[in-house]
This record gives C-alpha cells, structure tokens and sequence, in this order.
C-alpha cells in the first residue's frame, strides 16, 4: 500500500494518476491502483479499456540527484525503437510531475531462476551490445556508478568504505568486521590487481575506450525480471542504464544479491558472455580478473548500508517491519558470505 512517504514525497491522489494517465495516454482510463513501490519510486496500474499501462513517479531526492527519470526513458525508449521484445515499451513522460507511463507487463516473479532463465538473460545482454553502434546510442550518457578504469572501481570502494566507517563506531561487531575480515581482504586484491596490470604494462587509470564499452543495465539481476504465462522473461527497472566497462558489466550482474546465483550458474552465464568481449578487447580478460573480487568487495559494502543512519531514516519512513538489529545482523551475515565467495575466487580465479 502506498501511503505518505516523505523520501518520497507526498503520494498523489488516485485522481490525480487518473488525469495524468489520460493526457499521457490519450485514452480514458477506467481504473487506477497503485501496484508498488520501491525505495525510489511508485507505480500505479492504470486501465484503459482493453489496455493497461503502468505510471511511475521518480520523486526527486536530496541525497540523489540522479536523472533516475530520464535516464529510464532513454532507455526503455531507444530499445524500444531497435524492436527490443524483453522490456516495456516507453509511451510518454512528464518531468514537470516527475512521472512517466510505460507498457504494463503481466507477469510473475522469478522464485527459482532455471538454466534456461539464465540463458535468457545471457541472451538478452548479449543483444544490447548488438545496439551499441547504432543511431542513438552516442546520446545514452554513463550507467550509475560506471568505472571505467581499475582504478575508478578501486576509488569506489574506497569512498564506501569511508562512510561506512564514519558509521562503525557505535556497531563493534561491524567494526570488528571491517578491521579484522573485509580490510585484509581489500588490502590483497588491491595489490594483486596492481601487480598484475603492473605486469601487463596497463595504466589502472586509463579509461576504456568507448569502442570497447558496454551497454549495461547496471544494477541488474534475476530481481528486476517477471515471466510472462508464456514463459518468456520480461526485464525492468533500467533507472541506471548506461556505458560501461563490460568487465564491470558482467562483474555486477554475476555477483548481484537480487539473483543469488550459484558458482554453477555464474560460470553459465559468465561463459556467454565474457568470451564475446574478449575477442575484440586484448585487455578484457585480466581487467574481468582484477575487477571481479573487487566488485565483490563493493558489494559488500552495499549490503552493509542498513548500519547507515540515512538508509535506515528511509526504510522506518517506509514502515519496515523487521527491527533494526535484524537487518543487520542478516546483512552482516550476507556481507560475511560474499567475502568467503571472495577468498574462494581468489585461491580459484577461474570464474
């Protein structure tokens, strides 16, 4: 149910989603509900005759100015006209009201992704990288959180790192954790990373170029998917679409909590995608080497956000049932099985 949230401002009336929905929409619609929302935003169903569509509002927020609106549309909008079957179609936007209306898709959740579905997103990626020399794509800007460079993702995690410890000192098993588990761990694939680009004669720093960057979902996996009845994977939620490194790419979707995707199935998806990449990019499997534990690492920290005051702020706004120190300790733990994954992957590189 979707009530008063101020992180995300005050939810407008179901008659005012009746009326925006009819002017972006041209129709008349004959009923509205809301259908969820997420920490970011709310969606509404609106029925339109024998259509349905589905409205989202981006509330604008202080602590992120991201453009979440348009950088959605753009995509979902440009993929739409290169005849990409497996994501909403993008109808019409308003920025003045923060909102825009996009194909509504029936389906359902992914509970147990299979091989096959694992399969179809390797499919899926595989066919937005087909898109990258097209018209339109030069106007797609960075994905979220992009890093082009070792050296930029290293930075990342440095910068998260900070704030989480700004965080630490009233949480001592968090504390004990960073010191004791997560920064030995940091400190070693830091330093292999650069031994090896040392040993390679690549600049950390360097950027790829864009001829060999990717187009990425980002922060993408199994969560944001629905299956349609008949059996066909629908993808959502491209907030965050943009360029990237493909090494970063395929990092993130391979480690992301959303699919929990075991080893087997990581190797699945990393074998159909890697491969293509590498035959046009000399550097592509050393950089997958070097970035892979660090996103991992990244990740960790992610999962770790609970312990941050504003992260909190926002999930007791949106009335999360679970106390605080549930989530923690639950996210402690994920961090804790994430950063085994880490010391595995690095006595065993092979992905």
């Amino acid at each position: 149910m979707i009530g008063e949230d101020k992180r995300l401002g005050s939810a407008p009336s179901l008659e005012d989603v009746r009326r925006i929905g009819e002017r972006l929409s041209e129709r008349s619609v004959t009923g509205a509900a809301p259908a969820g929302s997420g920490r970011n935003n709310r969606i509404y169903r609106l029925d339109c005759g024998g259509a349905s569509f589905a409205l989202k509002f981006y509330p604008p927020q202080d602590e992120d100015p991201r453009d979440r609106l348009g950088a959605e549309f753009r995509a979902l909008d440009y993929l739409g006209r290169q005849k990409i079957a497996a994501v909403p179609g993008a109808i019409a936007r308003d920025t003045a009201r923060h909102c825009a209306l996009y194909e509504w898709i029936e389906g359902t959740p992914l509970a147990d992704p299979t091989d096959s579905d694992v399969d179809s997103l390797a499919a899926f990626l595989t066919e937005l990288q087909d898109l990258r020399w097209r018209p339109g794509a030069d106007e797609i800007g960075p994905a979220s959180a992009s890093c082009l460079s070792p050296a930029a993702a290293v930075r990342q995690f440095d910068s998260r790192l900070r704030r989480l410890m700004e965080a630490a000192g009233e949480h001592r098993e968090l504390s004990a954790f960073i010191a004791d588990e997560l920064s030995p761990v940091a400190v070693s694939v830091k330093g292999r990373g650069l031994v090896e680009l040392a040993q390679a004669g690549l600049d950390p720093a360097a950027d790829v170029p864009r001829s060999a960057q990717a187009l990425s979902p980002s922060d993408f996996g199994f969560h944001n998917a629905l299956r349609r009845a008949d059996g066909r994977l629908v993808f959502l939620d491209f907030e965050y679409f943009g360029w990237d490194d493909p090494a970063k790419m395929i990092a993130d979707v391979l480690l992301h909590p959303g699919s929990d995707l075991s080893d087997s199935r990581r190797r699945r998806l990393y074998n159909q995608l890697g491969p293509a990449f590498a035959i046009s990019d000399p550097s592509f499997n050393l950089r997958f080497r070097i970035l892979l534990p660090v996103c991992a690492l990244i990740w960790c920290l992610i999962l770790l956000n609970e312990f941050l005051p504003e992260r909190w702020q926002r999930r007791a706004i949106a009335g999360a049932a679970a106390d605080r120190e549930t989530v923690q300790a639950r996210q402690l733990e994920k961090a804790r099985q994430l950063l085994a994954w880490i010391y595995r992957s690095l006595a065993q590189p092979d992905t």
